[in-house]
């Protein structure tokens, strides 16, 4: 092993050793913590009832990592209830002219995830700072925003950014219960929440 090597893997090895000791004091300002945060993705669980069945389905390269979510064979998604799946906070609710009705929950370590076109106003059931843990009913299924189609789907993400309140441009791939929803132009037909 050349020099360079050896003080190229001893360079690292301080790098993330400092990192994880900056982590333990709670400093986040490096890259080291940054990435460190960043492997840390939440046990995502589905933004519904445990044991309901349900449809995800990405679209184009501009639309993935995002989903739209309906009933499995869509029977009927409008006023179903939307559950965080996650314990958190709400980072914000606002209407937007495209995408709705919108809820966007921090779930810590950088973690955020976006719930659009819910049926009824952004705060009725959570308000800016309200904690909620998986399970809370967020709101309801809706076609609200431009966006929509004018039909009842939920679009959701879930966001990293190191610091501050993600956007669209920070969507990671979709995770839940372990398992990986992403892709252009793919489809599932029947996944089942385990949010309980």
């Amino acid at each position: 092993m050349k020099t360079t090597d050896l003080a190229r893997r001893r360079g690292a090895a301080v790098a993330l050793a400092a990192g994880a000791l900056a982590l333990s004091f709670g400093v986040e300002s490096t890259a080291v913590a940054d990435e460190v945060s960043a492997a840390a993705k939440p046990k995502f669980q589905m933004p519904f009832a445990c044991d309901t069945h349900w449809r995800l389905d990405t679209y184009d390269s501009g639309h993935n990592p995002a989903l739209d979510i309906v009933v499995r064979g869509n029977t009927g998604s409008s006023g179903k209830n939307v559950l965080a799946g996650y314990k958190g906070k709400v980072a914000r609710t606002f209407w937007d002219r495209g995408a709705g009705n919108v809820i966007i929950i921090n779930h810590g370590s950088g973690w955020y995830t976006a719930y659009y076109h819910l049926r009824d106003s952004h705060d009725k059931y959570v308000q800016e700072g309200d904690n909620v843990v998986a399970g809370t009913r967020i709101g309801h299924i809706g076609a609200t925003g431009a966006n929509s189609g004018g039909w009842a789907h939920l679009h959701y993400e879930q966001r990293y950014k190191a610091s501050g309140i993600p956007t669209e441009a920070d969507r990671e791939a979709v995770h839940f219960n372990g398992t990986k929803y992403s892709g252009t132009g793919r489809t599932w037909t029947d996944v089942v929440s385990k949010n309980c």
